[in-house]
């Protein structure tokens, strides 16, 4: 089963972090890459956004809280224990 939504990554214990890939205004030039990590609450997600919302569309969606840059990678840690996914 291939997991798009953010309710089967939900259900199958996936969890979510971001990473900001734009620069930091407040340095002379915005020259130093702003690089800031948040992991992200599933349940959150799913309370904003639903249980239907493609997890592909999620780094479109997203905004730094620090820099306000809309560039973001995000990454989903996959359980490893296969009972759970």
């Amino acid at each position: 089963m291939s997991i798009e939504t953010l309710g089967q990554a939900w259900s199958a214990g996936w969890r979510v972090k971001a990473r900001c890939l734009g620069r930091d205004a407040s340095t002379k030039k915005g020259t130093r890459p702003c690089l800031r990590n948040i992991d992200i609450d599933m349940g959150t997600l799913l309370w904003t956004r639903g249980r239907d919302f493609p997890i592909s569309m999620l780094p479109q969606r997203l905004k730094c809280p620090s820099c306000g840059c809309r560039q973001i990678s995000v990454m989903f840690d996959v359980p490893t224990d296969r009972k759970r996914a």
